[in-house]
């Protein structure tokens, strides 16, 4: 057995990683030398939006996605080959209302707005206490923020699909452990975007959990990146193809997996994701929410002891793919102005001289990366196009079986 509990393994045996995202689920089988052997994804999961700023989805809608996703990665494997133990990357931010007879009709998505109000209401003396404790500032699209919104509306019965009293304020990645393994539990990196976490500890804030009006016996308790989280149901490991039992591993939010797969792991280290919207993310070593410009959020990593400082930089994706040719290396410019903006907020977190690595629709336009690389003074390397947080729960799960890392997976 391994530290975690997990079951090592050898021979013919992989791990699968599992990356439950906001508009499909995708799936990555990785073998013991760090090579990925197998890939497959998910339809399109539909998101529900209404005139008010509402965005929901159907919890059953994402399990079978990821399910899907999963049997078809696992479908590809040769004859003979087992998988020995999986894991989950899951979106961050978004609340499932679980009711006391277990139903789950509704996932109130991150791209909600309709509790905006919420966060901007609050005065600059508790702004400044949840930002201390959380590491994040307030604002809507997060559990705490929803959750008071939540509450009030049904308190007043407008929210007609919480007539039923809610036992449990989940996310999406412990309601996927919850169908996994059959018991409730989540990670400290998906936890902060309930905002309720106290982001030195990594264990829920009962000062937040009181701005919230619940108490945390409501929240999954939380467990360890990378520890054990129960094994297979019938149920579960039908859907998947797999053996009942096999091992689940505690996996974490999709951001940090995908740091972890792509080696951001050490205190100063960079990547940056260039999809529609840019998120800047350097790896620390240090909980301290004081010494970070408001810009920043700090989250747990899915390492123990690390923790990621990221910066959203706007939708620099969209403003890319609506720029005309002949104005595209302007474009890129004020990418690389952009960059260099968040880097000098970052200050000392990011290591002086070390490389960015790049990931997403960004990586596309090769010189896109020479521009930010010449205006931030540090090389950019841009990495292809992969399924990275599923690689990292994927690494999670290797590391549990007590697998020797690889190297890079391709």
């Amino acid at each position: 057995m391994s530290r975690t509990g997990v079951d090592q393994a050898g021979g013919d045996s992989v791990v699968l990683g599992l990356d439950a995202g906001t508009t499909s689920a995708k799936a990555v089988v990785v073998d013991g030398a760090g090579e990925i052997v197998a890939t497959a994804g998910s339809s399109p999961i539909a998101v529900r939006s209404t005139p008010d700023g509402g965005s929901e989805q159907d919890p059953s809608e994402i399990w079978q996605a990821v399910t899907a996703a999963g049997r078809r990665a696992v479908d590809g494997l040769g004859a003979g080959i087992h998988v020995a133990a999986l894991a989950v990357a899951a979106q961050s931010g978004s609340v499932i209302p679980v009711t006391v007879e277990g139903s789950a009709e509704r996932a109130i998505t991150w791209m909600d707005t309709r509790f905006r109000s919420v966060a901007e209401n609050w005065s600059g003396e508790v702004a400044t206490r949840i930002r201390a404790v959380s590491g994040w500032m307030p604002t809507c699209g997060v559990g705490l923020s929803t959750i008071v919104g939540q509450r009030a509306q049904a308190s007043t019965g407008y929210a007609e699909a919480d007539s039923a009293p809610v036992s449990r304020w989940a996310s999406v990645d412990d309601y996927l452990v919850s169908r996994l393994t059959g018991r409730w539990a989540t990670n400290p990196s998906n936890a902060a975007g309930m905002q309720l976490m106290d982001v030195s500890t990594r264990t829920w804030s009962d000062e937040l959990c009181g701005l919230a009006g619940i108490d945390p016996s409501m929240l999954s308790p939380i467990r360890e990146s990378g520890t054990a989280a129960g094994e297979l149901t019938g149920e579960a490991a039908a859907a998947l193809g797999l053996d009942a039992g096999t091992p689940v591993v505690t996996g974490g939010h999709d951001q940090a997996c995908a740091a972890l797969g792509l080696g951001v792991v050490d205190p100063g280290d960079l990547f940056l994701s260039a999809g529609t919207a840019w998120v800047l993310t350097a790896a620390t070593d240090r909980a301290e929410v004081d010494a970070l410009p408001p810009s920043l959020n700090l989250s747990p990593h899915v390492l123990d002891g690390v923790w990621t400082a990221s910066e959203n930089l706007g939708g620099l994706g969209a403003m890319l793919a609506g720029t005309p040719p002949d104005r595209i290396r302007d474009s890129f410019e004020a990418c690389g102005v952009k960059v260099r903006e968040a880097l000098e907020g970052a200050g000392k977190l990011a290591a002086a001289g070390g490389e960015l690595i790049m990931v997403g629709g960004g990586t596309r336009f090769e010189e896109l990366a020479e521009v930010i690389a010449e205006l931030i003074g540090r090389p950019v390397v841009a990495r292809p196009e992969a399924t990275w947080p599923a690689v990292g729960a994927a690494r999670l799960a290797a590391a549990a079986l007590g697998w020797a890392p690889g190297g890079e997976a391709t």
